[in-house]
């Protein structure tokens, strides 16, 4: 299942709870703070419509309507933050992107070229291979995000070194540029997934990612 499933789901009913569910959130940090969230809302919903009416000072019938005047005003803030998580995905996918090679610090500081065996090896668990040369890549590694392993490559170009994370199971719809925590970058479409570029200090991300576009080659017997 993928992110956007999984938050439509809670979404719509923060209690729920399945063998797929509980597997998604031990490795997706973004989505079990969701289910949180939306859960923290109902309960308020659910205690806005239990609580009985009150005055203060002279007694007075209170209005029947308040109740549900409570239990709405919460409902809309459950709807805006579902609007948020759920509307914007892929804000949501480029944080943690950026939270990941965040993570990674080493990443950026490698010169040295990976062999070929390697990159292999860090490609392989996400179904692709790629064509470029290997004197370039000077960083492989198969990380865990969003519950599968992927590629995160570090790619030295004219500019300096550039980071790619080929996300096989995580879809966008459309091209989407983005900048945080002092770097910057782009998440790509791609007919597998999709393919997230990012630099540190203005490389040309935007040339990189078509190039991975055209490079990378999606394996149909992937896991």
């Amino acid at each position: 299942m993928s992110c956007e499933q999984i938050r439509l789901e809670v979404g719509a009913d923060p209690g729920l709870s399945s063998a797929e569910l509980e597997e998604h959130l031990r490795g997706c940090a973004s989505c079990r703070q969701f289910r949180e969230e939306m859960r923290t809302l109902d309960a308020n919903i659910r205690r806005a419509l239990e609580q009985p009416p009150h005055s203060v000072g002279t007694p007075r019938r209170a209005s029947p309507w308040r109740p549900w005047a409570l239990a709405a005003s919460v409902l809309l803030a459950m709807l805006a933050v579902l609007s948020v998580w759920v509307l914007r995905p892929t804000d949501t996918l480029a944080h943690e992107v950026v939270a990941h090679v965040r993570d990674e610090p080493e990443s950026w500081l490698a010169r040295q070229q990976v062999d070929a065996q390697s990159i292999a090896a860090a490609l392989r668990g996400a179904g692709v291979e790629l064509d470029i040369t290997s004197d370039r890549i000077s960083y492989a590694q198969s990380c865990w995000f969003r519950g599968h392993y992927v590629p995160h490559l570090v790619v030295q170009t004219a500019s300096g070194p550039v980071t790619v994370m080929i996300l096989r199971n995580q879809h966008v719809r459309g091209r989407r540029t983005f900048e945080e925590s002092g770097m910057s970058g782009v998440i790509v479409p791609a007919p597998q997934g999709s393919i997230a570029v990012l630099t540190r200090g203005g490389g040309n991300v935007e040339a990189l990612a078509m190039q991975m576009q055209q490079d990378l080659r999606w394996l149909p017997d992937a896991p």
